[in-house]
């Protein structure tokens, strides 16, 4: 991932909830975590999740999610996520993620694609202004 982008990080514990019968992180946990640093970064952007649901920019809808699982996350082991805003075009945008565990090895990497949706409509809205301008 590119370093010039907008991030925000996050940090997890893998706990026994987040894991299988043998100590791994189920796939879903990924995800769990890579919303919550997307979430973040939307929310470091302007975009908080208060005005996704009522604002005027309408609300970012996940429409694609590739992920590539490289290695296997454990109980008990901390974990950083780190979400970059990818692409931006006059709908769409892209987030990258990598979670890397304290040593640097990346556990999973994933792309996602959102698309601004008005609420009220359930339509496809232009993304954000500032967005495009400041990072299109």
């Amino acid at each position: 991932m590119s370093g010039s982008r907008p991030q925000a990080e996050r940090e997890f514990t893998v706990y026994f909830f987040d894991t299988d019968a043998g100590g791994v992180a189920h796939n879903l946990t990924y995800l769990r975590w890579i919303e919550a640093a997307r979430t973040d970064l939307a929310e470091a952007l302007g975009w908080g999740i208060a005005e996704m649901v009522g604002g005027e920019h309408g609300c970012p809808v996940l429409t694609k999610t590739e992920v590539e699982y490289l290695i296997p996350a454990r109980l008990g082991e901390k974990v950083k996520v780190v979400s970059r805003l990818g692409e931006v075009g006059k709908v769409r945008f892209w987030v990258e993620s990598e979670v890397m565990g304290k040593g640097g090895e990346i556990f999973c990497r994933a792309r996602q694609e959102l698309v601004s949706v008005d609420l009220k409509t359930g339509k496809p809205k232009g993304l954000r202004e500032d967005w495009r301008k400041k990072h299109g």
